[in-house]
């Protein structure tokens, strides 16, 4: 999410030539090579005749063309092909349809300029369609009326490999108005009404009778159904719009079907079966399923949190608000299915909440606002309507679809959904009974065991173009550069542990030296490419005394950006726009979360207890928006009003530092209600029948600087790789919770997501961005670091760093494996390591606080040993002795073994009088610290 969408960057550099080319003076309209198929067509090109090829002229990253009994072949050069075709007259005043019919080796997003007399392509003038790759699709896109001498623009999708256009043509394009909708009144339910109970959740409704009901939670009225509404269908070229109810007969002769069941489910659970038919075919344009208008006739318009899973997350503010996207595309109210997450909607209101989950079908399309400006019902919207939605079929927030579906005669469509209600605050209620309903999903099959892991991430930091010499780059993406990362190291380092190949093994250690060597010790604590930063390198290379003072530094900085009211605010940076501007406030609980994060994890890993002691009340100003929605993760791009899971990650993982500090139970409830707010960025069905989806992670629900890339439906997966690596961490805490198994599957997910070994720059590399339709990986490709955090845990590798706080004795136990307390006292501590690496590693004690004038006493494996005294001038003196200032300097380090290697001391075990003790190991080893 760090760059433009990759067809926006397309415009620019070809913009002049397109503009030329487009203004052409108009030739004769180009004639319509119609097969029957394409019969009534306004324009028509046929692409497997030479002479319709040769009208075509290649623009930009695209080969010669050429006609074959296929269509059009399209050699795709580089990142930004286009090609423009000939003048073609249209009439003025149509709206249009292009059909498009193609094959693509590489799959991707598509687009089509279309260029009215004398007008160049531009970001209004264009649509985009998605083509999976390696298979024929006929696409449909939609076009306003154009007129004569309008040129076309084809960009193919892909940077690579080969593109075939079998033909595309021009028809006119029908309009579908809606009608006036009916405005809702509350259900008449008369005498004979029936009631169903689950738990709190109460369901009345009047038999034979579809859309009369209403629902109760816990004895308030909560919503009501849509009993009033229409059929539409279109007869003869004639749209017709007749009363919804069952049994009615349309003016052509047609009886209409429409059923709703109701049962108990498991507590707090009605479940709802909708059959829907007609005795003649139909083509139909809106047939109400199932619709609840939460609000209506009781707590009104107001919420306090509303979430359709994928595409709204709300404060009692309005969906579909150009606060985070502007333009047609801020429209949710009928979505594309593919966006949404999985099938949950719900309302919270009045400490209740009310929700609707459903089994997807590709016939009904679900339909969300809050407020209902929709119907007017002065509640809010959510159900089911056919037809579907299928990202082309409906313009943005149209409940009325571009074409119609057809229904067969006696053919039902049947949707199950199921109503849910309880007491509860927020939406998190609703998603966390969601879940209990449905479970999670299967594990998503990675396609590798461990070692088939370890040589995809190997190939990715070995040889891809994320390696430069000894240097590594965050990702393989046009103008970044490679530097030095001592996060780099570690991983290598750990894939060198875990390969069972020698020889790969030992190119792997080789290349951890060479990337250590390129880090002044001193920058060994903060040097990283990854997005996951776990403080390893110290422990595994060395120099963990210097780390010490950057790691107090670091968290003096983060707790220095809260100011006296403990708030973070947002400060616009000189070359970007004010990302505050849509929001109602400067701060926001991931800009916040963030920097406590970062302040308590610093904190700890020094072991000072007044940085620890102001950490800690960091995280509790984080209090501040208790119960509220994770917004504003990421206001490098995205405005600080965004639905974020990056700001759930920061936050999950802030809050149980917390609890691990101070044995505060609040601070593990707050963790707990973080990561749940997180789960409806992550999909839980998978959105299209391809084999990459199911546990993708949505970003933010909005756009980059409100306008492009959009990210709905769009996984980012390295921000929900952020968000399990804090889960992983809760999990320890609250085992209660699904929070390892969302986490291993956002980890496998991501190996799914990471580019194999047959593409020669990016493989092992993991995609900025995943198109689930296509099933394709684009944007920036980055470093490995940030799958492999998690992806290490997913295939039962060791950590490649761990923590333990002992909160009796004041102590923080530092690793590069895994670290188990067995015993601890105010006094005295006992712990195992189960270290990773082949070799010596180190291990920090700290916490005992500066000044202490002897060290502690030590054994290792049942075994006292010495350790000695370093102070802050023997430091400095350790420091000149290995070619470092005590700040760190650039220094290779010696071979793993050697007593130089690391602390510049030849004393293998020592204590820093700032209150670290360092302890060097190799292998597993009990460990006991006492007085």
């Amino acid at each position: 999410m760090a760059l433009p969408s990759l067809k926006r960057r397309r415009l620019l550099p070809s913009l002049l030539t397109a503009l030329v080319l487009c203004a052409g003076i108009a030739a004769s309209a180009v004639a319509a090579h119609a097969s029957g198929e394409s019969a009534g067509a306004l324009a028509a090109f046929d692409f497997t005749q030479a002479d319709e090829v040769a009208r075509w002229r290649p623009v930009h990253h695209v080969g010669p063309l050429s006609a074959t009994p296929d269509g059009m072949v399209i050699p795709v050069t580089g990142d930004d092909p286009h090609l423009i075709g000939p003048p073609v007259d249209l009439p003025e005043g149509a709206d249009l349809w292009l059909l498009i019919r193609l094959r693509s080796e590489a799959g991707g997003p598509g687009e089509i300029f279309y260029c009215p007399r004398g007008q160049g392509p531009s970001g209004e003038r264009k649509v985009p369609f998605a083509v999976p790759a390696g298979r024929w699709v006929e696409r449909r896109v939609p076009l306003p009326a154009l007129g004569p001498a309008t040129r076309f623009r084809l960009d193919p999708p892909g940077g690579s490999g080969q593109a075939v256009v079998a033909w595309m043509r021009l028809e006119r394009r029908m309009d579908i108005p809606p009608p006036e909708w009916p405005k809702p009144a509350p259900p008449a339910l008369g005498p004979d009404a029936r009631t169903v109970r689950s738990g709190p959740l109460v369901v009345r409704y009047a038999p034979g009778a579809p859309g009369r009901f209403a629902v109760e939670v816990a004895g308030t009225p909560m919503a009501a159904g849509l009993a009033e509404s229409h059929i539409g269908y279109v007869h003869e070229g004639t749209v017709r719009w007749i009363p919804w109810r069952d049994g009615v007969r349309d003016p052509d002769g047609a009886v209409w079907r429409i059923a709703q069941t109701f049962t108990a489910g498991r507590d707090g659970t009605i479940d709802v079966a909708v059959r829907l038919s007609v005795d003649r075919p139909r083509d139909v344009v809106f047939l109400p399923a199932l619709v609840l208008l939460p609000g209506a006739g009781s707590f009104g318009a107001a919420k306090k949190q509303a979430v359709l899973a994928g595409l709204e997350y709300l404060a009692d503010e309005p969906s579909s608000s150009e606060a985070d996207i502007r333009g047609p595309e801020s429209r949710r109210q009928a979505p594309d299915r593919a966006k949404i997450t999985f099938p949950l909607m719900a309302v919270a209101a009045g400490g209740r909440y009310v929700g609707l989950a459903w089994t997807p079908e590709e016939r009904a399309a679900a339909v969300f606002d809050s407020p209902d400006r929709l119907f007017g019902s002065g509640g809010h919207v959510m159900g089911l309507v056919a037809p579907g939605s299928d990202g082309e079929n409906r313009a943005p927030g149209s409940l009325v679809p571009r074409w119609p579906d057809r229904l067969e005669a006696d053919t039902p469509i049947l949707l199950h959904a199921t109503i849910i209600g309880g007491e509860g605050d927020t939406v998190i209620a609703a998603v966390g009974q969601y879940v209990a309903l449905r479970g999670l999903p299967p594990l998503p099959d990675t396609g590798l065991d461990a070692q088939g892991y370890v040589r995809l991430a190997a190939a990715g930091w070995l040889d891809s173009k994320i390696r430069e010499g000894n240097r590594y780059r965050h990702a393989f993406w046009e103008n970044w550069n490679p530097h030095p990362a001592a996060d780099a190291g570690v991983w290598l380092r750990q894939l060198a542990s875990a390969a069972s190949d020698a020889a790969l093994s030992k190119r792997l250690d080789e290349a951890a030296r060479g990337a250590i060597g390129e880090v002044p010790p001193g920058q060994y604590f903060a040097s990283a490419v990854g997005h996951v930063r776990p403080p390893a390198a110290p422990l595994v290379f060395g120099h963990v005394a210097e780390s010490l003072d950057v790691a107090r530094r670091t968290a003096e900085s983060r707790i220095g950006r809260f100011d006296a009211q403990g708030r973070v605010l947002y400060q616009q940076a000189r070359d970007k726009p004010d990302y505050a501007a849509t929001h109602w406030s400067r701060e926001s609980s991931g800009l916040a979360g963030r920097a406590a994060h970062e302040a308590i994890a610093a904190a700890v890993y020094a072991g000072d207890a007044d940085l620890v002691r102001r950490a800690v009340g960091c995280v509790r100003a984080l209090d501040r928006f208790a119960g509220t929605v994770p917004r504003g993760g990421q206001t490098w791009e995205v405005p600080l009003h965004t639905p974020d899971i990056l700001a759930s990650a920061h936050l999950v993982a802030a809050y149980t530092l917390a609890f691990e500090a101070t044995g505060e139970p609040h601070f593990l409830q707050e963790a707990r209600y973080w990561a749940w707010t997180g789960v409806p960025f992550v999909y839980l069905v998978n959105p299209t029948d391809g084999p990459v989806g199911v546990y993708s992670t949505i970003a933010v629900y909005g756009a980059t600087n409100w306008q492009a890339p959009v990210w709905f439906g769009r996984p980012v997966q390295w921000c929900g790789l952020v968000y399990a690596d804090a889960l992983y961490r809760l999990g320890r805490h609250d085992s209660e919770g699904p929070w390892r198994r969302l986490a291993d599957g956002i980890a496998a997910a991501g190996v799914q997501h990471t580019w194999k070994q047959n593409d020669a720059n990016r493989q092992g590399l993991l995609p900025d961005w995943f198109a689930p339709r296509e099933q394709v990986r684009a944007g920036p490709a980055i470093n490995p670091g940030t799958v492999q955090a998690s992806a290490a845990r997913l295939y039962g590798l060791p950590p490649v760093y761990d923590y333990a706080v002992c909160r009796k004795a004041g102590l923080y136990v530092h690793a590069p494996g895994r670290v188990e307390v067995t015993d601890e006292s105010a006094t005295a501590v006992a712990f195992r390591v189960s270290g990773w690496p082949a070799g010596p590693y180190w291990v920090l004690v700290s916490g005992f606080g500066a000044g202490r004038a002897q060290p502690p006493t030590v054994r290792i494996n049942g075994a006292a040993v010495e350790v000695g005294m370093r102070g802050a001038v023997a430091n400095a003196d350790a420091a000149r002795r290995v070619g470092a200032s005590p700040e760190g300097s650039r220094r290779a380090p010696a071979a793993a073994g050697d007593d130089a290697a690391g602390q510049g001391d030849t004393t293998p075990h020592e204590y820093v009088d700032s209150g670290a003790l360092i302890l060097r190991l190799e292998g597993d080893g009990r460990v006991e610290v006492g007085p």
